[in-house]
């Protein structure tokens, strides 16, 4: 801890950005608090419960305390702080290990429970995953292969042989786990935890090897890029308007535009882009107005592939001055 202040102070890393929470605000945060640490919360407050008489005690326990004070500390900077799922991310590892002093006080027949569910839910959701991945490859089954290309348009599948059979391991090895885990063996304590998390590795790995391709073009910005390109040509520059961090550095990475904030010292630039979402999608009189004496006309609305929402305009200078 001394060596960490000390770097932070030289560094000067000391910043704390407290963020006020609006009305609506609540209630996205506790649904990030149910769904991002799930299903750690319930067993974490099953451990609170069943060992209350140890750290509500005056017998100092760290093996409680530590994590508690950790967990309790990473919630406060979530609902104080932003963005708050980073910040909640790090209370992850305490949360587990609270979660974990738990395993000895399950019944029989709720480690039971779990397991069947383990079992249903993840085997189910590598299924799922297989058969779409063969729909991608192969165009069979047509319902699926007709959803990708709904709700991805333009995607082209492509085959690697290394995801394939690094896939293929992934779920031998969940089926043999499976098969040790259903078999008559010592019990251990960490023997219900076993079946989720082999399951939560083998949903990752399926979807980094077999959904990655898609999951790269549905999130990814090149297919937007390489339309914007296509239509500005080699632009010296392209002046641009409400942009994120995100979207500057997809256009200079994937497209090689030189960005240039719109109305700076740019009279040459004769593309700019605007983002739909932003103050002048629905432009004041005087905003209007300046675009007209500027000269801009729009050319078209770019959208992302998979998520018509995310759209830029294009717009183009009559005539360069």
């Amino acid at each position: 801890m001394v060596l960490a202040a000390v770097l932070a102070g030289s560094l000067n890393l000391w910043r704390w950005r407290i963020a006020t929470l609006e009305d609506g605000e609540w209630r996205s945060l506790s649904r990030l608090l149910l769904w991002f640490t799930w299903p750690c919360w319930p067993l974490a407050v099953l451990t609170l419960w069943r060992w209350r008489r140890q750290w509500l005690g005056g017998t100092l326990h760290r093996h409680l305390l530590l994590p508690i004070g950790f967990a309790l500390t990473t919630i406060a900077a979530t609902v104080a702080t932003e963005p708050a799922d980073r910040a909640l991310l790090l209370g992850l590892p305490a949360l587990a290990a609270l979660a974990a002093f738990s395993l000895p006080t399950l019944s029989r027949s709720v480690s039971a429970l779990i397991d069947w569910f383990t079992l249903l839910f993840f085997t189910g959701g590598a299924i799922v995953i297989w058969v779409i991945y063969i729909a991608m490859q192969t165009g069979w089954p047509r319902q699926p292969a007709a959803n990708v290309a709904k709700l991805a348009p333009g995607f082209v599948a492509s085959f690697s042989l290394p995801a394939l059979v690094l896939a293929l391991l992934a779920t031998v090895a969940w089926g043999a786990l499976v098969w040790w885990r259903v078999g008559r063996h010592r019990h251990a304590l960490w023997k219900s935890m076993v079946l989720p998390a082999g399951g939560a590795g083998l949903g990752w790995l399926l979807l980094m090897t077999l959904w990655l391709p898609l999951l790269d073009y549905a999130r990814s910005y090149a297919a937007q890029v390489e339309r914007v390109v296509a239509l500005t040509g080699t632009a010296d520059c392209v002046e641009f308007q409400g942009f994120s961090r995100a979207q500057i550095a997809a256009f200079q990475y994937h497209g090689g535009l030189r960005l240039i904030p719109l109305g700076t010292v740019s009279p040459h630039c004769r593309w700019a882009l605007i983002d739909a979402d932003g103050p002048l999608a629905r432009p004041s009189p005087e905003v209007r107005a300046a675009l007209v004496i500027g000269g801009w006309s729009q050319v078209e609305a770019v959208a992302r592939p998979a998520d018509r929402k995310d759209t830029v305009v294009l717009y183009r200078r009559a005539q360069a001055h």
